[in-house]
């Protein structure tokens, strides 16, 4: 008996100290500014994006623990154990408090609250396209660029209704279309047909030939526009990370002759409205704090340096284009992305606003890159509403 009790006690000793280590780990990923490594950054956004619960489960369970431990009176041995494991279980069920606090802060402040039960509403991410969705919408060289085109249910149909053209993220190099289907599925819930798009990925294009893609995806929604039932007059241009870039380039230099169509000449490119989820908007600056500035195929992707390619890097540089002029524009941001600093969306915002521009900027608090692809967590349920009312202000009109 006494050495099953000893046992006993070890036993109790690695779980208090098993809770406090991944308390550690936990508040390291969600709040220490890590490399921008991408199974680091991975880790990061999935902490972060159920960053209440991620720590405050564990917090709960290692204060629970600690409880019955001074219940039972335990020796010694256990005591300085269950003392790190209660100190370790304050701080994470603190922290855990601070970022719901701050969102509740924020989403007061647009006239919303927030949900406990909705933040585990699921994820908001798909392995593959749509293919019973997917059509052609441009041949560029050998290349079949493809859309999926999503339609609010038959019975919400109704003449010239707005229309969303969506760009996936993906480092410019990856990437699906349908990536995000939630957010389609949430448009169609409000009467918006949504146009899902695909546009070559490096390092066969560049930037520029991207750009030119979602020139040219617009460009065949305002073809097509009667087919669908849409208004030409009323489509919104949305992205999200890389995808984001692309869409505020591209909403930026609608009236501009580069970058062109990359399916020819088609006419007027422009919309109505422009939507960024953590979008880069300085690539200059991307690259500069980046791992992979020397990389070549950066520069190929780029068109060359800083100095030798100055038009591609203001061309594919959002905070380069701003006019007075530009579309309405959303930006939505995390203030604590570990992929695109913040400081990417700040800088626009502080440019749009001098420029007189029509823009919104809310920037979400604790919330990493890719925030949305958790549609419960804190940040999408701050990002709905604010969209929402941003379309009925500028597409719905």
């Amino acid at each position: 008996m006494p050495v099953a009790r000893g046992i006993g006690r070890w036993l109790i000793v690695a779980l208090l100290l098993l809770l406090a280590a991944l308390e550690v780990l936990l508040l390291v990923l969600v709040f220490v500014p890590l490399p921008r490594r991408p199974l680091v950054a991975a880790a990061s956004v999935l902490a972060t994006s159920w960053c209440t619960a991620v720590l405050g489960i564990p917090a709960l369970l290692g204060l629970g623990v600690v409880r019955a431990l001074w219940r039972t009176r335990a020796v010694r041995i256990t005591r300085w154990a269950g003392w790190i494991a209660l100190s370790m279980s304050a701080i994470a069920l603190a922290s855990a408090l601070a970022p719901y606090a701050a969102a509740l802060a924020t989403a007061r402040v647009h006239g919303e609250g927030l949900s406990l039960a909705g933040q585990f509403a699921g994820l908001n991410y798909s392995r593959e396209p749509e293919r019973d969705r997917t059509l052609v919408y441009a041949r560029v060289g050998k290349h079949r660029m493809k859309m999926d085109v999503w339609l609010p249910d038959g019975r919400r149909q109704r003449a010239a209704r707005p229309a969303v053209v969506w760009v996936h993220g993906g480092g410019w190099e990856s990437g699906h279309r349908s990536q995000t289907p939630r957010w389609n599925e949430w448009l169609n819930d409000r009467g918006y047909a949504v146009f899902d798009i695909e546009y070559r990925l490096a390092p066969r294009a560049t930037q520029l030939q991207q750009i030119g893609d979602v020139k040219c995806a617009i460009g065949w929604v305002r073809r097509n526009a009667e087919r669908y039932a849409v208004d030409p007059s009323r489509i919104v241009l949305a992205g999200t990370s890389a995808g984001a870039n692309l869409a505020l380039s591209a909403a930026y230099t609608a009236h501009d002759n580069r970058p062109r169509p990359s399916c020819g000449t088609l006419g007027d490119t422009s919309v109505r409205a422009v939507v960024s989820f953590y979008g880069p908007t300085d690539m200059a600056g991307m690259i500069a704090g980046g791992a992979n500035r020397t990389d070549p195929r950066v520069r190929r992707f780029m068109g060359g340096s800083l100095m030798t390619a100055s038009a591609g890097f203001r061309l594919g540089s959002p905070v380069r284009l701003v006019r007075r002029d530009v579309p309405p524009t959303l930006l939505l941001h995390g203030s604590h992305d570990r992929l695109v600093p913040v400081e990417q969306a700040r800088e626009l915002n502080t440019r749009l606003t001098r420029a007189g521009a029509v823009h919104e900027y809310v920037e979400i608090p604790w919330a990493d890159h890719a925030f949305d692809y958790n549609w419960g967590n804190w940040g999408t349920q701050i990002a709905r509403p604010v969209l929402a009312r941003f379309l009925r202000l500028h597409a719905e009109r």
